[in-house]
């Protein structure tokens, strides 16, 4: 195999990818402030800024390379709240990756064998609670071996998907299924 440069997803339409870095921090908030100045309620626009700016600081601290959302309005398509961060993970030595993937959930990792490797997926449903409470988030794992010698490292996806309690579990399967048909679009470059 020839010296890997990266990986391609394959996103639907009206997604984009921002970088987790102080531009990809500014174009979010950007099209943020003016999505909800747009919808004319300027007195979310000061509070959903103040939280994205919270969360960009949660995503730098844990190192998170890219979030990928749907931040386009796409006729015909109603798009559920959910986003996807992609961030490198270094297991310690003597560990293999997969083995490694435990510390980061209590959820049970499947293994599925696929054309390019073992793809780990692990899944939870966890109630909000204080400001959240009334909604839960599904967080959705997975973990993809770098194909090399040492088996240390990888990549880690995480996709977070909030529903209100009592939101149609149709829906929230059909956004699980969404971001399980992103992720097998997954490839080494």
């Amino acid at each position: 195999m020839s010296a890997l440069s990266g990986f391609h997803i394959m996103l639907p339409p009206g997604w984009s990818r921002y970088r987790v870095d102080e531009d990809g921090r500014k174009q979010f908030v950007a099209k943020l402030s003016a999505r909800m100045k747009e919808l004319g309620h300027p007195e979310l626009d000061v509070r959903l800024r103040m939280l994205a700016n919270a969360q960009w600081r949660r995503l730098e601290q844990t190192r998170t390379h890219s979030v990928y959302l749907a931040d386009h309005d796409i006729d015909g398509l109603v798009h559920l709240p959910v986003s996807v961060a992609v961030r490198q993970h270094v297991v310690p030595s003597g560990v293999a990756f997969g083995n490694g993937l435990r510390d980061l959930t209590p959820a049970q990792i499947d293994v599925y064998d696929t054309a390019i490797g073992p793809i780990r997926r692990w899944e939870t449903d966890k109630p909000g609670e204080g400001e959240t409470e009334g909604i839960t988030t599904r967080t959705l794992g997975y973990g993809f071996a770098l194909p090399d010698a040492d088996d240390r490292r990888g990549l880690v996806f995480t996709a977070s998907i909030p529903y209100p309690d009592g939101a149609d579990g149709a829906l929230v399967e059909a956004a699980t299924e969404l971001v399980d048909s992103i992720m097998e679009t997954f490839r080494w470059r």
